[in-house]
């Protein structure tokens, strides 16, 4: 087929820019636009997105102490980028290594898909199911290594493998072939081509997809040297256990254990990001482990470290002793609550049952007493900024206990019973066990429903996706890439099933929408297919509890600066500084 040459700007048009500005504000009115009790869609209009703070004059030098992003370190199990699951051990991993391509939040409402180790033009066939890009000569990895193409296909070929079993390994899938080898195991996948000598990586995708150069954003699909690649090849773990020699900003200086400190200094080999910057400007990162949140936070309170996260109960307080905060600060991430595929909670005849524990949680408790009124709650797993994004789709995700009761009843009546009290799975250590405590009580109070609390500790991440593990259990997601589909098919599909997808939630109906998006060319009826996608998800078969968007929810030093938060998440750590 004819190609053509293809640089991807997401928000496009005008609508599509209001919507982002929705999850994107950049200063104080806008946050509170978007606090609890507001509808964010009828405020778009007002909300100044603005652009990302940096100061490139800012101070070099020093160490950043960090105590935000281990400080649950039961739940740590690797930032080898074939293998990383959490926004927390991500901080990690995108600090050491860079991809294909990434995005340019200068704007926050209008972010722009460049080239990072590929050139910025970069071909695809009419119907987007075959890709090429061309690498950057001259890169290297903080070995020395040249970065080759060679580098990505051993790299996704491991990341996707039936050994590394990655909770991301149904993204191979989006590659002929990927399937059938993540599956069954092989020598290799045919459909990546990569030339050395002509420093091209050929891509031949299982089937269309639009998005497919915003999905290599993802950590999953970074290189991997051949150092790496010799002395891992087939598994990934903490530190040494799995790839720990990359090509970003950081190389990384020590960590010796989920639990122990990591220690990330400038990697002198760094070619620079899509913004233009070419300099790191700290000495050192220091990724301080504590064993909670609480531990964390009572520890920066006492003049430790740089940065720490906000405990539950504490926002107030926090944002009064730290004006530098992000408390307020939007990003693309939805928590929720998945419906797992159990004999007493999954089929169509548990369908109002489902229904009436979604109605029966009460959203306002959660965002006022866990979070202070500084999330939005939510009404659909896709939040504002994402483009597509449909207001108001969810029936069942606004808190009505007489709608409720009355789904209640219509189970009941039909035959519904339960057996055993509903199990509710967290992740301790956050303020997950306070959310729990307050859906168990709402579904006494208002369904009369007996719950049993489930903590997991240490293996929840690989412990809940697998069969049976979920009846009521926590989740939440924070945007891998402003896409629609990074939420339908990362967290729902069939093929993320063992991974991100915890309820297992299997719809053919389902899956042939969310096929039918990725196909689609043309951004506004592939978002139109998308919300009807979620509308199968949330009404039709309502096996998710979406309850509130995002924010930042960390306190920073005075003397911290280019700590501007892009809307994924995701800190760019080589514009962070401090000041004297």
């Amino acid at each position: 087929m004819p190609s053509r040459s293809l640089r991807m700007k997401l928000a496009a048009s005008a609508a599509l820019l209001a919507l982002v500005a929705t999850a994107c504000g950049g200063d104080d009115s806008s946050s509170s636009d978007t606090t609890s009790g507001n509808d964010p869609a009828n405020e778009l209009a007002k909300v100044d997105c603005g652009k990302l703070d940096y100061d490139a004059d800012a101070p070099t030098g020093g160490t950043f102490t960090d105590y935000r992003y281990m400080s649950d370190n039961a739940t740590n199990t690797t930032f080898d980028p074939a293998s990383t699951q959490s926004l927390n051990e991500a901080q990690i991993t995108t600090a050491v290594w860079d991809g294909l391509t990434d995005f340019d939040f200068t704007e926050k409402c209008s972010p722009v898909l460049k080239g990072l180790v590929a050139e910025d033009d970069w071909e695809v066939n009419d119907d987007a199911s075959e890709y090429t890009f061309t690498i950057r000569d001259g890169l290297v990895f903080s070995n020395g290594e040249k970065v080759l193409p060679h580098n990505f296909k051993q790299g996704w070929e491991r990341a996707g493998s039936k050994d590394v079993a990655s909770p991301y390994g149904y993204l191979i899938d989006n590659i002929k072939g990927g399937n059938e080898y993540r599956t069954n195991g092989g020598d290799g996948l045919d459909a990546i081509v990569a030339d050395d000598d002509a420093m091209t990586l050929k891509v031949t995708l299982s089937a269309p997809n639009a998005d497919f150069a915003a999905i290599l954003t993802h950590q999953f699909w970074s290189p991997i040297s051949d150092a790496d690649e010799a002395k891992v090849p087939t598994k990934a773990g903490w530190g040494d256990a799995g790839a720990t020699i990359g090509n970003g900003p950081f190389k990384l200086e020590s960590a010796p254990g989920p639990d122990k400190d990591v220690t990330l200094v400038p990697n002198d080999k760094w070619a620079g990001n899509v913004y233009g910057d070419k300099k790191v400007h700290l000495d050192k990162i220091v990724f301080k482990s504590t064993i909670d949140v609480g531990t964390a936070y009572q520890t920066f309170a006492a003049g430790e470290g740089d940065d720490a996260p906000i405990p539950p109960g504490q926002y107030g307080a926090a944002m009064a002793a730290y004006p530098n905060n992000s408390a307020k600060s939007p990003n693309l991430g939805a928590y929720y609550f998945d419906i797992g595929d159990v004999p007493q909670l999954a089929g169509p005849e548990n369908l109002e049952l489902r229904r009436a524990i979604s109605q029966a949680i009460d959203r306002e408790e959660i965002n006022t007493k866990v979070y202070e009124g500084t999330r939005t709650i939510a009404t659909g797993i896709v939040p504002p900024g994402i483009p597509g994004f449909k207001k108001d789709l969810c029936k069942y995700c606004k808190t009505d206990p007489t709608s409720a009761k009355e789904h209640f009843k219509t189970w009941t009546d039909a035959g519904g019973k339960l057996t055993a009290p509903i199990k509710i799975e967290y992740n301790p250590g956050g303020a997950h066990e306070n959310v729990a405590q307050i859906i168990q009580a709402n579904l006494k109070d208002v369904l009369g429903v007996a719950t049993e609390l489930d903590p997991i500790e240490e293996t929840y991440f690989a412990d809940i996706p697998g069969e049976g593990r979920c009846n009521i259990c926590r989740s939440g997601w924070y945007a891998d890439y402003p896409t629609y589909g990074n939420f339908m098919v990362d967290l729902f599909s069939a093929a993320s099933i063992d991974g991100n997808n915890f309820g297992r939630y299997n719809s053919p109906e389902f899956e042939a929408k969310i096929k039918a998006a990725q196909a689609e060319t043309d951004t506004t009826k592939r978002g139109e297919l998308y919300n009807q996608a979620e509308d199968i998800l949330l009404n039709k078969d309502t096996v998710t509890i979406p309850l509130n968007w995002y924010t930042g929810g960390a306190v920073y030093r005075d003397n911290v600066v280019n700590n501007d938060e892009p809307p994924l998440g995701l800190l760019l750590w080589e514009r962070i500084a401090k000041t004297s």
